[in-house]
């Protein structure tokens, strides 16, 4: 039989991830999902997951049943290593400045997933693929093999936003204010580290990927990629923004994972500064707070608001909800809440930063409102005039179907892939 010359093999792939993407209830775990879709299109994908549980297996025998990728998933062998949660104490502080990595870096204990990796990489990958800067930064250098890194956040611009964010305690309080003042300093030397190590990506693989154009701009290389976070648009979006909304109530929902810092902030942000203006305008205004929550969050519930938690059907928060909010002010990259919100066709009130990177215009795809009066005067502007709901909704959609679509983002992975690798596609 005559080999077919112009056939182009399979390439061997590796993703090394934070976590199991399934099921996808996060920005991260979505993002993570679709880019091994993508990646599938290029060849056979492994995945290893460096997992901060008790147990400390190396192998998809004997990974636990939830570390399996589900039928149909596009995944041919689960690894399992484990990398223990960090705790910050005073015994760090020594191997935080030896190292010169970011404190998150610093005080994991990586041997473990440095031997797993090191042990899989023989079974000769043609693509290693990072889906965060951590692990890269730790034990990239066991890696002699073609790798691109997946910067889904740019992590010295989610800290700088952060410090802006950032309160300092009453004065009275002196232990607090110490601790206060420590901890900014400590923060101000990792964003000079995560920014070197970011750079160091940028220099020393084959490529990074940034959500944005304006993430790429940040960051410079010519070896970085855009690659965007997206959402698959359903046949039937739940939203009903013709819906009739009583004068003096209206339904917010602010949707994400309430243990992460910026959603936290953002939370805190709407109940305790937002909501006592806008029921000055709207007294039976609600807001429902979904995704799973620490106390922080939790004691934020009083008679309108509710804390939901983690839900098994976000569809159903998203069609009883009114107005979608996004009271971002911690971050970087971009938010798939914005895009899920888009193409569900729900009305959205987000700040400058919720829906930075996206090219969302204010008043044409949603509301963009900073101060706390301005978040609540937006609300009170798209509950009061369906009118405009359903004008800014139509917009949104088609700007998500146009750009932020999965299907059309995964062939995009897949060709970069190819590319690193040095594949001809033309072929």
């Amino acid at each position: 039989m005559q080999r077919d010359e112009n056939k182009i093999a399979p390439l061997r792939i590796l993703c090394i991830a934070d976590e199991i993407p399934w099921p996808e209830r996060t920005g991260y775990r979505i993002r993570l999902a679709n880019m091994l879709r993508g990646l599938s299109e290029a060849g056979v994908v492994d995945l290893m997951i460096l997992h901060p549980g008790d147990d400390d297996e190396s192998s998809v025998d004997g990974a636990k049943q939830e570390y399996r990728a589900p039928i149909g998933e596009p995944v041919d062998r689960t690894v399992v290593a484990h990398v223990p949660i960090p705790s910050a104490s005073l015994r760090g502080v020594i191997p935080w400045i030896v190292s010169g990595l970011p404190r998150r870096v610093a005080w994991r204990d990586w041997s473990g997933a440095r031997s797993a990796v090191s042990k899989e990489l023989t079974n000769g990958y043609d693509l290693i693929w990072w889906s965060h800067l951590d692990a890269w930064a730790a034990i990239g250098e066991v890696a002699n093999t073609p790798c691109i890194v997946d910067l889904d956040n740019l992590e010295d611009q989610k800290m700088l936003t952060s410090r802006t964010a950032q309160e300092p305690p009453r004065l009275r309080n002196l232990k607090a204010s110490i601790r206060f003042a420590i901890v900014r300093e400590l923060d101000r030397i990792d964003i000079r580290r995560w920014r070197r190590t970011q750079r160091m990506a940028s220099l020393h693989t084959d490529g990074v990927i940034v959500c944005s154009q304006q993430d790429r701009a940040v960051l410079g290389g010519e070896k970085t990629y855009v690659i965007e976070n997206g959402y698959a648009a359903p046949e039937n979006p739940v939203g009903h923004p013709e819906r009739l909304v009583d004068g003096k109530g209206g339904a917010l929902v602010f949707i994400g994972l309430q243990t992460y810092e910026p959603n936290i902030d953002g939370s805190r942000f709407l109940v305790e500064q937002v909501l006592p203006i806008l029921q000055e305008l709207r007294p039976e205004v609600r807001i429902r707070i979904v995704g799973r929550a620490g106390p922080e969050v939790r004691e934020l519930a009083r008679p309108n608001v509710e804390i939901v938690g983690e839900v098994e059907n976000i569809e159903a928060e998203l069609a009883s909800a009114d107005v979608s909010v996004v009271p971002l002010r911690i971050g970087a990259g971009t938010r798939i809440k914005i895009l899920e919100a888009l193409a569900n066709r729900l009305p959205i009130v987000t700040t400058s930063l919720g829906c930075e990177g996206l090219s969302l215009i204010s008043g044409v795809h949603c509301e963009i409102a900073d101060s706390a009066k301005a978040f609540a005067v937006s609300c009170d502007l798209l509950l009061s005039d369906a009118g405009k709901r359903i004008e800014m909704t139509e917009a949104g959609a088609a700007l998500q179907g146009e750009n932020f679509d999965w299907l059309k983002i995964r062939s995009r992975i897949a060709e970069l892939a190819q590319t690193v690798c040095g594949r001809d596609l033309r072929r």
